[in-house]
């Protein structure tokens, strides 16, 4: 599956493309709205993310040609929209068969998770898909994880920054403690919190920049099963949360 990006810089493709490629999405960048006009038949893509902070006056072309070749069924048009956005702007944007409106301002991986809204919603992604859904840690979770490093032994503490069922993400306190592990490095001895349980967790390095993306390679007998029910559950903990307020 293709995902057209048209951006007003680079800086956004390789955070979603870590979130997205799970899902089996491909991303197509173009800086440029024009030559992503000349390209839209050729690209052939079946979700555009289209930033019309970036380029207000080309949004609305765009998405007119798009909708000449494609139903809104067939293409999912998703619009980035800045902090400025008028009514009138969002009457033009259903009216255009838009299907989704997300604020660029969110974090990318806000970003990510509103956009598996609307392709889940539309059937373009499968709720098998969830497997791989990263979630971001709230206030009313109780998610922690802590790395050991496999030759100093150190442990390392740091910031969960998302989890799925297939991995996380993980800030370190102190980044030049993990900046010798690179890509592929197996991690045996991890520790992840899961609201009241201490899970042993065994991972691999697929990524090591900002910050380390872990591949989970196995967790304690039956974790996988207690990792999924206190993700499912998460929608109960935040209106706990919320009455409790």
């Amino acid at each position: 599956m293709k995902l057209q990006l048209i951006v007003g810089n680079d800086e956004m493709k390789e955070s979603l493309a870590f979130h997205l490629k799970p899902l089996g999405i491909e991303i197509i960048q173009y800086l440029n709205p024009i030559k992503a006009m000349d390209n839209i038949e050729e690209t052939d893509a079946q979700i555009v993310l289209f930033s019309c902070a970036a380029f207000p006056r080309h949004w609305k072309p765009f998405l007119r040609l798009l909708r000449d070749n494609k139903a809104r069924h067939e293409s999912i048009f998703i619009l980035l929209r800045g902090d400025i956005f008028s009514v009138q702007e969002a009457a033009k944007a259903v009216h255009l068969e838009v299907n989704g409106i997300i604020a660029e301002s969110l974090p990318v991986e806000r970003i990510v998770h509103n956009l598996e809204e609307i392709l889940l919603r539309y059937g373009m992604i499968k709720d098998t898909a969830r497997k791989s859904r990263r979630y971001l840690p709230s206030e009313f979770d109780d998610l922690e994880f802590i790395l050991t490093h496999p030759e100093s032994l150190k442990v390392i503490t740091g910031v969960l920054n998302d989890i799925s069922l297939t991995g996380a993400r993980f800030s370190p306190d102190n980044p030049k403690l993990t900046e010798d592990l690179d890509r592929g490095v197996e991690i045996p001895n991890c520790s992840l919190q899961v609201g009241e349980e201490i899970l042993a967790v065994s991972c691999r390095v697929v990524r090591n920049a900002k910050y380390m993306g872990l591949q989970f390679l196995s967790l304690t007998k039956g974790g996988m099963k207690k990792l999924k029910a206190y993700l499912d559950s998460r929608a109960a903990r935040a209106l706990a949360s919320q009455k409790a307020g």
